[in-house]
């Protein structure tokens, strides 16, 4: 590796804490006090007529569900109206974006439709009467005007009580089974599912008690029910909505070719790195695989018997994370790490609530280890697109497992992307959608530099925020193009397959080099930054690559080009200032146009019940090209700044629209930028690191890891990297690969 040029680490050396003032006013309310008065009266009184003809059996202790939209110029979470909720005696148990023409907006430039917020508040039967009293007659109305509570009923757009049919999802009533998970409002009460059991027995509906489930303030529950059945028990006042319980993705696509052909030469090496930890789950290794050498099979308590399909699966997904594709022609090195196999498919996976099983044997060795896993493979989860205004428990789970960014999951997006567009069945699966995980589809080559999707690849975007989904693509196989794994089903040989089954796999392959070439001296959140910065989206839709096709060679990843350099920034954001990120230039200065490129990458807390604020945590850098500019007596005043991240940018197409402060509450954003080399003076990133806590202000809030990638690319210094390092020697350090590991083609 003489003469390579890597990547310098401790960029996070560099940074400094500072105060930057931010803007903010009042808002001019969109409906005045006498407009919103008639709307909202006529909204609550339609909503308390509704309740009261809801049985008392589904109303626990006279409470009932009702779903608030806020106008879609009131979505920060300083506007939820804490006042109007307390006048009236509403407690929020959840929400979801909704998109909503507003009959007024309150200013003259607008779009015609737009996300908004939509509140799931806790009342009771008789507070709705009660406030739709104090609504009518409007001459005897007790709403002073400019008083708070007031004006944020002049922000409201919607006010009423779902109806039963609204929670049924599509699909559910011509479902060939008749189980379904249901989901409630906890409302941070047992009595809420205390209630439902009690409501359910009443209608003769069976279900799981044991397979109950509280994740994030909502409670999933499977039982099984008739149509009639399900009409009914939908009218639950603290039900949320009801869908067909999902089966389990099939194992892949159909299969390519059935003949082995001889495997290359296993290595007789062990390990290169003896101390991370790396978990697969799927459907277990065949007995005398060849690839036990270097796998611990791990067969969870109480798990059943084996299936062949499965375990065949099984055996190519782990042959993926140890060698990535295989060719007859191409002579194999030892695997970067040791795996745990953890078998959690068996004979009972299709039964009524098999995937819930499933599940919780990944949830409970995961939550059991005595050390923290580094990196998890996940190339199966439920056979479902994603939806936009509900979360799969499997996501919800997932994701609250990997805040913070010490464990890297790969997950595959799923092979549907040849299904119906129309009908959004080609989205991306969970729990591909977690915010805190690495979704990756599958593209058709490795290094051609023409490549494209395969077609069986599921597509985004995903939900909002965490809209860019897939995070990228990997070579997962195609026709023309298998992937080659060890099989050992039949003899053992190499099997020709496809799948982003095998993509994700062949991405954590990766990942597991970069970590052993550097001796795990960044984080695993580090290595998803490097994977999003590098990756090349070749011109290519985002909705069905992400960001692009993720670099293979770990060693690619970690080289930097003579006329280049990339820093990595490690470390944690502080509260309620802005982190001061410098980009290292030469002291001399650059010629003629720069390219700066940067990824920001964060792994944070979530609320499952508040699917329109679905991350605790938000991100907004201010690009600064010259920080000695300032306003007045404040040097660190924005002067000059310019925002560098724009959604705009990731997405265009108008049904795809994020909220207007979407952009702050993305968790992953990557971004580039040319400037003329002669306007760089000192140039930074000013970030910000936005929290909330259910949609609304973040009482206590804590600080959070960040990993942050800078490249400066500058075609008319050709010792840019060596100018860079001479000028910060003292702070950054080039990360330099400690193990000999060959280039695999």
């Amino acid at each position: 590796m003489q003469g390579k040029k890597f990547l310098l680490g401790r960029g996070e050396r560099l940074t400094d804490q500072v105060q930057v003032s931010r803007g903010g006013g009042t808002k001019n309310p969109p409906y005045d006090l006498e407009t919103a008065l008639q709307r909202i009266a006529n909204q609550v009184e339609e909503a308390g007529s509704y309740a009261a003809q809801l049985p008392d059996a589904a109303c626990p202790d006279d409470r009932v569900v009702a779903a608030m939209t806020m106008h879609p110029r009131y979505i920060s979470k300083s506007d939820f109206p804490v006042d109007l909720c307390r006048e009236v005696g509403l407690e929020p148990v959840g929400g979801k974006s909704t998109y909503v023409t507003p009959e007024q907006w309150g200013v003259n430039t607008h779009p015609d439709s737009a996300l908004a917020d939509t509140w799931y508040v806790s009342t009771t039967r008789s507070a709705l009467r009660a406030w739709s009293d104090n609504l009518a007659p409007m001459e005897l109305t007790p709403w002073d005007e400019g008083e708070q509570a007031t004006i944020q009923l002049q922000s409201l757009e919607s006010f009423g009580v779902p109806r039963a049919s609204e929670k049924i999802k599509p699909g559910t009533e011509s479902a060939s089974s008749h189980t379904y998970e249901v989901v409630l409002h906890s409302e941070r009460h047992t009595e809420v599912l205390e209630a439902f059991f009690e409501y359910a027995n009443l209608l003769q509906v069976d279900f799981w008690v044991s397979q109950v489930r509280y994740v994030g303030g909502i409670i999933f529950v499977p039982l099984e029910a008739d149509k009639k059945q399900l009409e009914e028990i939908s009218k639950f006042a603290f039900l949320r909505a009801i869908r067909p319980m999902p089966a389990l993705r099939t194992f892949r696509p159909p299969m390519l070719r059935g003949d082995l052909t001889p495997i290359p030469e296993l290595p007789e090496e062990e390990v290169k790195d003896e101390e991370t930890r790396v978990a697969v789950f799927d459907g277990g290794l065949p007995h005398g695989s060849p690839l036990t050498k270097w796998v611990q099979s791990i067969e969870p308590p109480g798990i059943g018997a084996a299936i062949p399909d499965a375990l065949a699966h099984g055996e190519q997904v782990t042959s993926a994370v140890l060698f990535g594709h295989v060719t007859p022609n191409r002579k194999l090195q030892a695997p970067y790490s040791r795996i745990d196999h953890v078998r959690v498919i068996d004979d009972q996976i299709n039964s009524d609530i098999g995937l819930y099983r499933l599940l919780d044997r990944i949830l409970e060795h995961l939550d059991s280890a005595t050390e923290k896993y580094r990196f998890v493979n996940l190339s199966l989860g439920p056979d479902v697109p994603i939806e936009d205004d509900e979360i799969d428990r499997w996501t919800a789970e997932l994701d609250a497992r990997a805040i913070g960014g010490d464990t890297l999951f790969s997950v595959a997006a799923g092979n549907t992307g040849d299904r119906d567009s129309l009908s959004h069945l080609n989205r991306i699966q969970p729990p591909s959608d977690g915010v805190n995980v690495l979704a990756v589809g599958a593209c058709d080559a490795i290094y051609d530099d023409v490549w494209s999707r395969c077609d069986y690849s599921s597509v985004g975007p995903g939900r909002t925020p965490g809209i860019a989904k897939p995070d990228g693509v990997s070579f997962g196989g195609s026709f023309e193009r298998p992937f080659g794994t060890i099989a050992s089903g039949s003899g053992v040989g190499l099997s020709a397959t496809q799948g982003t089954s095998f993509a994700a796999p062949f991405a954590l392959h990766t990942a597991l080099g970069v970590n052993a070439l550097l001796e795990r001296a960044i984080s695993p959140l580090g290595v998803r930054a490097l994977f999003v910065h590098k990756a090349d989206q070749a011109e290519l839709p985002p909705e069905e690559v992400g960001w692009g096709r993720f670099e293979s060679d770990p060693i690619t990843l970690l080289e930097c080009a003579d006329n280049e350099v990339t820093v990595l920034y490690e470390g944690m954001l502080p509260l309620k200032e802005y982190l001061r990120a410098p980009i290292p230039i030469p002291t001399t200065g650059l010629e003629g146009m720069v390219e700066i490129t940067a990824t920001l990458v964060i792994a944070p807390e979530i609320d499952a019940a508040f699917t329109h604020a679905y991350t605790r945590g938000g991100l907004q850098a201010v690009f600064r090209p010259n920080s000695n500019k300032s306003q007045g007596n404040s040097p660190t005043s924005p002067a000059g700044s310019e925002d560098f991240f724009s959604s705009k940018r990731l997405y265009k197409r108008a049904e795809y629209e994020l909220r207007q402060d979407g952009h702050k509450w993305e968790p992953c954003w990557k971004a580039s930028r040319r400037k003329q080399g002669s306007k760089l003076h000192n140039p930074c990133f000013d970030v910000y690191y936005h929290t909330r806590n259910e949609g609304r202000n973040d009482q206590d809030p804590e600080p959070i890891p960040y990993s942050l990638v800078v490249t400066v690319h500058s075609p008319r210094v050709k010792d840019l990297y060596e100018k860079t390092l001479h000028a910060y020697s003292d702070v950054l350090v080039p990360l330099e690969p400690q193990v000999e590991i060959r280039t695999q083609l």
